[in-house]
């Protein structure tokens, strides 16, 4: 089976902060935090050797990134999440969302 990799941009929102939970506090780095937490709750689930993880701050350069700049200017919001080079979720990391997208991958 091959590895399945997941990228995970984080970013800073037009309206403020790094993720949609309604707040403007939010930043890049609390987005990088709850990625690890994800990262670490997915590990023990799978497994070491099947998760390829990759955390990208955009930062100002936006730009750099023309598919994730597409997904925020059609108004959804940080951290956007893709897994193997396909956008699947954007505005958060739901661990049950990102275990039911890797149990489709592997039973395709």
């Amino acid at each position: 089976m091959d590895t399945i990799k997941i990228e995970v941009y984080g970013g800073t929102n037009a309206a403020g902060g790094g993720c949609s939970c309604g707040c403007s506090s939010c930043t890049p780095a609390d987005a990088r935090t709850e990625f690890e937490t994800v990262q670490a709750a997915l590990v023990q689930k799978y497994g070491e050797g099947v998760l390829d993880f990759e955390f990208i701050d955009t930062g100002i350069n936006l730009q750099n990134y023309p598919q994730v700049q597409q997904i925020i200017q059609a108004g959804y919001s940080f951290p956007v999440i893709v897994v193997n080079g396909n956008p699947r979720l954007a505005g958060g990391m739901p661990i049950d969302s990102m275990v039911q997208i890797i149990s489709e991958i592997q039973s395709a």
